[in-house]
């Protein structure tokens, strides 16, 4: 079946990027290979069409959790955007003792984050999150290994290197294949 004229021309608007940083769309420093789809609508404006990014959302944040540097307050705050939580509700799932206004605090640097606080948060987003990226591997024993290193203290202006993924297919145990986002080697 041959395309109408209009579907050609909207074809012929949208292409596919080699790699587009998304960063400001998830709150974490993440590009994407491949995967984003640049096109011009019928208005005449330049977008960006990124798929699944509810499960590349979730997969840089398990992703990130997984990495060995100290979580910024930026980063805390993307991640619980991600998990869908208000600082309230985080708390409430991180202990008693631990208040909205303790997570407004260590989003926005004010209070550092201590050592067991960061692992049992990372926890729970990574347990959270883990069934909505199925391509980055996880197992919460990897967690109590992870030994936290903090870069900043050393050198303030370090910078995280972005996290970048590509989409793959996944066969899961019972045999479907689906698409998931996975970090690029």
């Amino acid at each position: 079946m041959e395309a109408t004229l209009a579907e050609r021309s909207q074809i012929e608007r949208r292409h596919i990027l080699a790699t587009h940083d998304v960063t400001d769309l998830i709150g974490l420093h993440v590009i994407v290979i491949g995967e984003a789809v640049e096109f011009v609508d019928d208005e005449g404006v330049v977008a960006i069409e990124i798929p699944d990014i509810e499960g590349l959302s979730a997969a840089a944040a398990v992703a990130r959790c997984l990495a060995g540097t100290r979580l910024q307050g930026a980063e805390l705050r993307a991640i619980r955007r991600i998990l869908g939580l208000t600082a309230g509700e985080l708390a409430a799932r991180l202990g008693e003792k631990t208040s909205h206004e303790t997570i407004s605090r260590w989003e926005h640097e004010k209070q550092p984050m201590g050592a067991y606080a960061e692992k049992v948060f990372r926890l729970v987003a990574c347990e959270e999150l883990k069934d909505k990226a199925p391509g980055v591997p996880y197992e919460a024993a990897d967690l109590a290994k992870l030994i936290v290193t903090d870069p900043w203290r050393a050198d303030p202006s370090f910078a995280l290197p972005p996290f970048v993924f590509a989409r793959i297919k996944l066969q899961m145990l019972n045999k479907d294949v689906i698409d998931a986002w996975q970090v690029a080697a």
